[in-house]
């Protein structure tokens, strides 16, 4: 069974309401149905790279394509729902975000899962019980990405930190002096960590400059 393809995509299809791509993988063209919105991502790539669930019927195989790995996995499980076809299960995901979709299941929002063209109150509600317990992977997985890049911005603030102490050392200050005058910028550091992973280059030396001429200020009023 396919579960990930890449390669060229060579036509882009569409019929009815379904849309999708042939991807050309070492010469053999796969007809792959996508999200509608990530068509546009398709059309304008030339190395096209597709998570895949695949289904065999008597009369044909077929191909859905996802982007993102969570999107493919969240898919087999809304179609693991009786009475819940492939074609329910894509306009789920294109209706909502995978975040979106899984804290409505979690948290019993049928009225919200109904927006689904094809979803009706009985559909729902079948979704949410035979899920609700079922995805507190995709939940997991959400806090590793926040958690990982909350480290990420923790490590760039510390080493924003290390190159203004380098400045001061260079300029003749002494340890004890420094640790004491760099709290100005450690005690809002969640604030200062934001402003630095939201700005360019230039903003960030902008910001140097200005951290240091605050701190240099308080050293001069400590030495008078």
């Amino acid at each position: 069974m396919l579960s990930w393809l890449k390669g060229e995509i060579i036509h882009t299809w569409k019929i009815a309401s379904r849309k999708g791509i042939v991807l050309n993988v070492g010469g053999v063209g796969y007809e792959i149905q996508l999200l509608p919105k990530q068509i546009d991502k398709a059309e304008v790539l030339n190395d096209f790279e597709l998570w895949i669930h695949q289904i065999d019927r008597e009369d044909g195989t077929s191909l859905y394509g996802f982007i993102e790995v969570n999107q493919r996995d969240l898919f087999r499980e809304i179609i693991s729902v009786n009475g819940i076809g492939p074609q329910i299960g894509m306009a789920m995901l294109e209706e909502f975000e995978v975040p979106q979709l899984v804290n409505a299941i979690e948290n019993k929002e049928s009225n919200l899962l109904t927006k689904t063209q094809g979803i009706g109150k009985r559909i729902a509600e079948r979704l949410i019980v035979e899920l609700r317990n079922k995805l507190q992977r995709f939940t997991d997985n959400d806090k590793t990405i926040h958690e990982n890049k909350k480290d990420i911005e923790a490590n760039q603030f510390s080493k924003y930190i290390d190159e203004i102490y380098l400045i001061l050392i260079s300029l003749g200050y002494v340890d004890n002096e420094i640790k004491e005058s760099i709290k100005i910028i450690t005690i809002n550091e969640k604030e200062n960590s934001l402003l630095l992973n939201s700005s360019s280059a230039e903003e960030k030396a902008e910001l140097m400059d200005k951290h240091l001429k605050e701190i240099l200020m308080k050293l001069s009023e400590k030495s008078t």
